[in-house]
């Protein structure tokens, strides 16, 4: 697959944490709750390859709050992204087919347990958790479009790490594996009801760097990323089955952390 560099980026992150080994963690770094948020826009891309594909800009706003104990953190996150995409696809008889401005929505919420520690000056912290993941693609404006949802419940594991550079600045690496654990898809392709399919094996990729500037009070950063997911077929409900898929998402989020 074209995102193999993506999955190498997390098994070498991986290999890092063991290489660091587990450091005393600072009062600074569990110095109370942490707070995060900030606006991100992105580039979004969804295919069947050979069938269909959407592609826009979405706007969003991401959140977070971590508490530290004794070595341990607990971290929710929660995402939620909107826009307009455009739909470009063939028609049964092979008749291509067009569509703009499809409202798309993404809601990504997780919870993450994990450990941080410190060596030198590298701010490390490894994780994992459960997330639930839900994009609606309304297309129902056109004569042949519909509302359709997918949605994902993943386990997420990854590794962040931070290293302290001069006057109060830090550069962050972050990568993560994503495995679905169960997918369904709402399609409401009919007048009086909803198809529903399930949807299975898949796996996500996410990688970001920060360029943060750390304060007494706040700390704010740069942070760009790409997410990749790839889910197989479907079963088989009524006739109808989502194909195999995949899902490029990048884009530029802005961090204020307090």
């Amino acid at each position: 697959m074209d995102m193999r560099w993506l999955l190498a980026v997390c098994v070498l992150l991986g290999t890092a944490a063991q290489g660091l080994g587990a450091g005393e963690v600072t009062e600074q770094s569990l110095a109370g709750p942490k707070w995060e948020i900030g606006p991100e826009v992105s580039y979004f891309q969804y295919e069947e390859p050979g069938t269909m594909k959407d592609t826009g800009v979405l706007y969003g706003v991401a959140g977070a709050y971590t508490r530290y104990h004794e070595n341990r953190l607990f971290r929710i996150e929660g995402e939620f992204c909107f826009g307009l995409v455009d739909y470009e696809g063939t028609l049964d008889d092979g008749t291509p087919y067009a569509m703009e401005n499809c409202r798309d929505y993404l809601l990504n919420l997780r919870l993450l347990w994990g450990r941080p520690w410190e060596t030198g000056d590298w701010d490390s912290r490894l994780y994992a958790g459960l997330g639930y993941r839900a994009l609606n693609d309304d297309s129902s404006h056109d004569p042949l479009g519909y509302d359709r949802q997918s949605n994902y419940l993943y386990l997420p594991v990854g590794l962040k790490t931070y290293h302290e550079l001069a006057d109060h600045w830090q550069i962050g690496l972050g990568g993560e594996l994503d495995v679905l654990l169960l997918g369904i898809q709402f399609s409401g392709i009919y007048e009086d009801g909803v198809l529903t399919n399930v949807q299975w094996p898949g796996f996500g990729a996410r990688a970001s760097v920060e360029l943060r500037h750390r304060a007494e009070s706040a700390d704010l950063a740069l942070a760009p990323f790409v997410q990749y997911w790839w889910v197989d077929d479907s079963n088989v409900s009524d006739g109808w089955y989502e194909p195999r898929n995949n899902t490029l998402q990048y884009g530029l989020g802005l961090i204020w952390r307090f």
